[in-house]
């Protein structure tokens, strides 16, 4: 499989995205890398970037080693300057937005296995190892990454993906919002009817709501019933036509059934907040959580929205 090919069948999350024809060529060059970095986030996701020469440099400017297409990353943003005993250094290049590595903004940095890094809103980790095919550990990280059901985001991936969104909204003062959606009463629809029938509302629900959110959102399936949805730089009015038009469209959603077809409906707690220092990737859950059970408990196929900060 190709970059190209994986970005094809690669829903897109963020307007970051890698020059791959530069990154391909060099992967058809190198088999395999001592040291590499996976891209987290972007059109690229599972994207590898070979550490295959002795200094790289990140950034939107063409004449990059690594060019990222993300409105918050600096022309030139940062370097990675490999050290004589192996190592490799994280340096900022006097960025605007800074550099991170582990949520910890950095001027300069020895990186170590399993470091994430953020560059405006890109997440790459770096990782160690002795021998990789390329392109299977990128198929092999895009698999991991995705529910088998609905081929959305896991949870594993959303947490990732929201501690390195939480920590830019914290630092810059910016809005970030997350929508959880329930599916109405779908426990009760796989006692009655059979699980088959409830993967095959979840799967049409995905598509549904993909339709929706911008190529920068994150779209991820939360809990077995439940989907995520993490939003970047939206007012709360915003934040609230998004969910309803969620909602609105997955009223109108039928799907075949022995004996006709079913509706479904959806529940949405939508929390938005203003980042700063109160602000934590558990509160933002915990908010959209008791925004989504007052949703149910009123009576559900609604949405609940708050702003806080």
């Amino acid at each position: 499989m190709t970059v190209d090919q994986l970005q094809d069948e690669a829903p897109p999350t963020t307007s970051a995205d890698l020059d791959t024809g530069r990154l391909e060529e060099r992967l058809r060059r190198t088999r395999g890398q001592r040291s590499l970095l996976v891209v987290l986030s972007g059109s690229a996701v599972g994207t590898l970037v070979p550490l295959d020469i002795s200094e790289l440099t990140f950034g939107r400017d063409p004449g990059c080693d690594v060019r990222l297409g993300d409105d918050g990353v600096s022309r030139r943003h940062a370097r990675l300057v490999a050290q004589p005993d192996g190592a490799w250094q994280l340096e900022d290049l006097g960025s605007t937005n800074g550099t991170t590595v582990n949520g910890e903004l950095i001027e300069r940095r020895m990186l170590q296995e399993g470091d994430r890094i953020l560059f405006g809103h890109t997440v790459l980790k770096f990782v160690r190892q002795a021998e990789v095919d390329t392109e299977h550990q990128a198929r092999v990280y895009e698999m991991s990454v995705r529910d088998p059901l609905t081929r959305l985001y896991n949870r594993r991936y959303f947490e990732d993906r929201l501690q390195a969104e939480v920590a830019y909204a914290r630092r810059h003062r910016s809005l970030v919002a997350l929508l959880l959606i329930e599916v109405d009463g779908l426990p009760e629809l796989v006692e009655s009817r059979g699980r088959s029938l409830g993967d095959r509302m979840l799967v049409e629900l995905a598509l549904r709501t993909r339709a929706q959110v911008r190529s920068e959102d994150v779209l991820a399936r939360f809990a077995d019933e439940m989907f995520a949805v993490l939003l970047r730089e939206i007012p709360p009015p915003g934040v609230m036509v998004l969910a309803e038009r969620i909602r609105t469209s997955v009223e109108r959603l039928r799907v075949d059934a022995t004996g006709g077809e079913l509706a479904v409906t959806v529940s949405i707690g939508a929390a938005t907040f203003r980042g700063g220092s109160a602000l934590t990737e558990d509160g933002l859950i915990d908010a959209a959580d008791r925004l989504l059970y007052r949703a149910r408990t009123e009576g559900r196929n609604r949405t609940c929205a708050e702003a806080t900060g």
